[in-house]
This record gives C-alpha cells, structure tokens and sequence, in this order.
C-alpha cells in the first residue's frame, strides 16, 4: 500500500514539475508586463540581457541595411551599398546601445511602436496618454527559446517580436528583438 502511495506522489511531483517548467516563460512574461506597467525601470531590467539584445538589434538592422535593394529586385547588394552599410553600422553601435533601455523596452512591451518607444518621453507626458490596444501571440520556438509577439491592435504591420532564452531551468531573459 506505502508503495502506491509513493509512485503516486512520484507521478504528482513529475506532473508539477513539468507544468512549471512549461508555463515559467509565461509567468516571467507576466511579471516583466506588470514591471512595464509601473515604469519600474530596474525591475524590467532584471529580466533582460542587454549585451544579446543589443547585439541582436545590431544585426538586424545591419542584415535590412545590406539586403535593402528596390521592390522586384532579384540582384545581391552592390559592393556601394554594402560599404554603405558598413559605415552605417560603425555609427549604429553606440545608437543602439543608447536606445535599448528598460524605459523603451516597457513601452515596447505596452504596445508602443519600436519607432516611438526608442524615443525618451518628457517628465510626465507618459501619463497623459493612455497605452494604445495591442494584439499579442506567444509560443515557444525552441525549448530553450520563446517568442512573444506584440504589435497595435487593427495594424498591417508585422509585430514587434521578443524573444526570451531560458536561464537554468524556470529562469528566462529577453535576448533578442525582432523589428518587423
């Protein structure tokens, strides 16, 4: 009879475990928006890796800059844009680095166009104007890795995409920053 008990309490234990580990990007999420919501700027920032989200809006934008070519247009990058590029993103760097903030990050994460939210608001302004509506999608990608997308609600535009990578086993970070 011990014995039963035991394999029951193993199969609980298995059973909790595994919702936890499957639901903690969720709950991090819901933690992260709340931070957001308050402008609790340091408790956003826990839940970032800013080295990799910075590294990873550099490349992207670095990638739009090289295959950016004319509607239609089938040929790879002339060696001038390329050039052109890289110039471009020598001057990129520290403009990323000044526009990923937890301040941009929790409009980004209220709704607020990448546009828009990379830009500092006034003292106050914040308050007067209500967070728009947002359509958000969420979903893993990779066990290690979750995606959770957000853009304004009733806009054609692609969404905003960040993506958390897991930290240990329950613990997740945002690492990287699609830009639609």
């Amino acid at each position: 009879m011990a014995r039963f008990n035991t394999k029951r309490l193993l199969w609980a234990a298995a059973l909790v475990f595994g919702l936890l580990l499957y639901a903690s990007p969720y709950l991090a999420l819901l933690q992260m928006r709340q931070a957001a919501s308050v402008r609790d700027g340091a408790a956003l920032a826990a839940w970032v890796d800013f080295p990799s989200l910075r590294a990873s809006v550099k490349l992207g934008v670095q990638q739009r800059l090289v295959n950016s070519r004319s509607p239609g247009s089938a040929e790879p990058p002339s060696p001038a844009r390329a050039m052109g590029a890289a110039v471009a993103s020598a001057l990129l760097g520290p403009m990323v680095d000044a526009l990923i903030t937890p301040a941009s990050l929790a409009r980004l994460l209220q709704g607020v166009p990448p546009t828009s939210a990379a830009l500092p608001r006034p003292q106050g302004s914040e308050a007067a104007v209500p967070p728009p509506r947002v359509e958000t999608a969420m979903g893993y990608e990779h066990p290690q890795r979750f995606v959770f997308s957000i853009r304004q609600a009733g806009e054609d535009e692609e969404p905003v995409e960040l993506v958390l990578h897991r930290q240990g086993l329950f613990g997740w970070q945002i690492a990287e920053l699609r830009l639609p």
